[in-house]
């Protein structure tokens, strides 16, 4: 799948101490409070329309448009509380790499054959976990807000902001594990928190692979709309979305454990590769595997 890069040297010294483990803690606060406070208005600007403070009274798609302008405000603060931040802990150079070398259609294929592995492989353990509860409602603002907003906002700041940082102080295997788990800690819920975690290895994979986030963006929208796509043929408005894993949609227990196997092997050796060729790729070096 991917050309050997040479042997990963030590991560070159930095002026700055950024970032610590307590500036990761600092900007994840910066995201959580932000998503906190704008929630609070939301509910206040609900309430002042009529709708309660719930928005249970809300069709699928005024939830759709709510839900995609308080996603839209809160990531455009936290992305922009960071970078401040950023800035007066002295962290510097670019934050985010954008190339049209980074759109290999091979190897966004198989990042998003490996997404659709490990989502199946997670199964088992996402089910005894705590029902997601989030209604994004239905529609256009709905589509906008998880194909374009998410991408964007997310991207810039996990892969950009925090991936490249990382990489820039401690090296590529490190920022790739730590992106990851900041990128999962983001969404909160637990079953979110697994899937967007091993999601997020992926996806900074792609990034680290090709040096731009141009791979990763297009892969992290397909994947939203993938299962956006699930959601709305399979899940009825208010429901939770345990109903889209492919064990609740493949009645045959051979077949799903057949899928199962072939998932475990893929996502198997797909990981050992990423890790193998993560180790030897020098933290400097541009664009070091090509799939």
């Amino acid at each position: 799948m991917a050309a050997e890069p040479a042997a990963e040297s030590q991560p070159k010294p930095s002026g700055s101490r950024f970032p610590t483990f307590g500036d990761l803690l600092a900007m994840l606060g910066i995201a959580l409070v932000a998503q906190v406070l704008v929630g609070i208005v939301g509910r206040i600007v609900l309430a002042a329309v009529g709708y309660g403070g719930s928005g249970a009274a809300m069709t699928p798609d005024v939830t759709g448009k709510m839900m995609a302008a308080l996603y839209f405000v809160s990531m455009a603060v936290t992305l922009g509380g960071v970078l401040y931040y950023r800035h007066l802990r002295g962290g510097r150079g670019r934050w985010a790499r954008f190339s049209i070398r980074g759109l290999n259609p091979m190897l966004l294929l198989w990042a998003f054959v490996l997404i659709f592995a490990v989502g199946v492989v997670l199964e088992p353990l996402l089910r005894v976990l705590p029902d997601l509860s989030l209604d994004v409602g239905r529609g256009f603002w709905t589509m906008l807000s998880l194909v374009i907003f998410a991408p964007i906002f997310e991207e810039l700041l996990c892969r950009g902001v925090v991936l490249g940082s990382l990489r820039d102080r401690y090296g590529a295997t490190v920022a790739w594990l730590v992106s990851a788990l900041f990128f999962g800690v983001l969404h909160v819920q637990p079953v979110q928190v697994v899937s967007a975690t091993v999601v997020g290895l992926v996806l900074g994979y792609v990034y680290l692979a090709t040096d731009s986030l141009w791979p990763s963006m297009i892969l992290h929208a397909l994947n939203n709309a993938a299962a956006y796509l699930l959601m709305i043929l399979f899940v009825t408005p208010g429901d939770d979305a345990a109903g889209t894993m492919l064990i609740d949609l493949i009645q045959n227990r051979t077949l799903y454990g057949v899928i199962y196997v072939v998932a475990v092997i893929l996502s198997g050796v797909s990981g050992w590769m990423m890790v193998r060729t993560l180790r030897r790729m020098n933290p400097s070096q541009k664009n070091p595997v090509e799939a």
